[in-house]
């Protein structure tokens, strides 16, 4: 019997489950991807409520450019590490949402499975993942479509990723802006893989050239360290500091140090960007201030990518560069911007 009340949409159920209202979307759909805690959790206050979801309408394909696509198999390449993924969470649901609307059939495929047992990609006419791929080896001229990444590229694969050049001169646009002396950009190690990323590099040549000590601090996946570096920093010069998020997780590990310290209502106002509006930055009051990487607009991109490789197979691979949104945030100062 359904409780009192009424679940208009999942951004409802979200909020009722305390989840974003991308891990709703998955686990109604029984991803792998949500814990089998979460899961059981929100379908039970989904079957409580007497809620259930939208079913996407699948429309019919056009017959131009679809011929082939129309009948793949495609795989949803992901990997399971037990944490919050803001990346995956901002992407996954648009992917299921395309997919579905065009009729694709769709199979998700663990890495860690996949790296074992690389004949499981026999039965896939394609793969869509997001990140460089852990471990695994797609076979050459194997369609696919990548969000994010820096490997090389090889042939059959389309990649979409954010244009860090534009990211950077945002950045150091909203810094000078604020008039800040110092500058820090934060990231965390096992998720920069690449020596020298222009997210990082570019951002301390650029503050640098225009007269502001920059800094890189970065932090591992369990770091008790990080609040009292963070403090050393803040106490070693002028107070009048940029802090850089290189994503949602520097952001969060940034946020969570300065609140730690009293510090954030002082910062977040004007001194604190992010390169990733996420959820999980909005549970901070004042919020920090964000940039729109627009990902489910990069996941659209993706799908479509991937559907006319499948129709249209042989041409070379595309690497798209998205530019990002401009500076969003509640708390940014009148006037500086």
């Amino acid at each position: 019997m359904a409780v009192a009340g009424k679940l208009r949409n999942m951004t409802d159920l979200a909020r009722q489950a305390q989840v974003t209202t991308a891990t709703v979307s998955m686990a109604l759909r029984d991803s792998p991807q949500v814990s089998s805690e979460v899961k059981e959790r929100i379908q039970k206050i989904a079957a409580e409520y007497g809620f259930t979801p939208r079913a996407y309408n699948r429309r019919p394909k056009p017959q131009l450019n679809r011929k082939n696509s129309r009948s793949a198999l495609l795989a949803l390449l992901h990997y399971d590490d037990g944490e919050e993924d803001p990346v995956r969470d901002g992407i996954l649901p648009t992917i299921l949402e395309r997919l579905n609307g065009h009729g694709i059939q769709y199979e998700y495929l663990n890495q860690k499975e996949l790296q074992e047992n690389p004949a499981l990609l026999k039965k896939f006419s394609g793969a869509i993942y997001y990140n460089d791929l852990k471990g695994v080896q797609l076979p050459e001229n194997f369609p696919a479509a990548q969000i994010f990444g820096w490997d090389p590229m090889k042939p059959g694969l389309d990649r979409i990723t954010t244009n860090d050049c534009e990211v950077v001169r945002i950045a150091c646009d909203f810094f000078r802006k604020a008039d800040v002396k110092r500058a820090v950009v934060i990231w965390r190690e096992d998720m920069v893989l690449i020596p020298n990323h222009p997210r990082i590099s570019e951002f301390l040549l650029q503050m640098n050239a225009m007269g502001v000590e920059a800094t890189p601090l970065s932090f591992r996946r369990e770091d008790p360290d990080f609040t009292s570096r963070m403090r050393e920093y803040i106490e070693s010069g002028d107070d009048r500091i940029g802090f850089f998020g290189f994503n949602a997780f520097g952001g969060v590990k940034l946020c969570c140090a300065l609140e730690a310290l009293g510090l954030l209502s002082k910062y977040a106002g004007s001194n604190i960007l992010v390169c990733d509006k996420s959820v999980l930055l909005n549970s901070f009051y004042p919020s920090p201030t964000m940039i729109d990487l627009n990902l489910p607009a990069m996941a659209a991109r993706a799908v479509e990518m991937l559907l006319y490789r499948l129709a249209n197979p042989g041409i070379p691979g595309i690497l798209v560069q998205q530019s990002p949104g401009p500076v969003s945030g509640i708390r940014s100062i009148p006037g500086r911007l």
